[in-house]
């Protein structure tokens, strides 16, 4: 018997995005700090604390564009426009949404 978790790893694709060959070395930190901001969303969420939750999200917007990782980038558009408006139910979904993309995504150097 398998639990869900592993059934979905196996039948969820990855997400390929190509990485400037000067900053490969670097991505797997970039990703370290993303999972970072998903435990702190997630604390921020669990305290309704719209402010720190913006703050996260206008990083993410940043950060994703310099390292070329564009889902980040939007994610964080949609994170800090749910949180302005302190939509609880969205910001969870988007946060999810974050969690998905940090365990399907490759770097790949090409």
């Amino acid at each position: 018997m398998t639990d869900g978790t592993t059934m979905k790893s196996v039948t969820t694709k990855s997400v390929r995005v190509r990485v400037d060959p000067e900053i490969i070395d670097i991505v797997p930190t970039f990703l370290d700090h993303r999972w970072q901001d998903v435990a702190s969303l997630q604390d921020a969420l669990a305290h309704e604390d719209s402010s720190l939750i913006k703050k996260i999200a206008h990083n993410l917007k940043g950060a994703g564009r310099s390292f070329g990782f564009d889902a980040v980038s939007i994610i964080g558009e949609r994170l800090e426009k749910a949180a302005s408006g302190r939509k609880w139910s969205t910001v969870e979904r988007i946060i999810n949404r974050l969690i998905s993309y940090l365990e399907r995504v490759e770097p790949v150097c090409e």
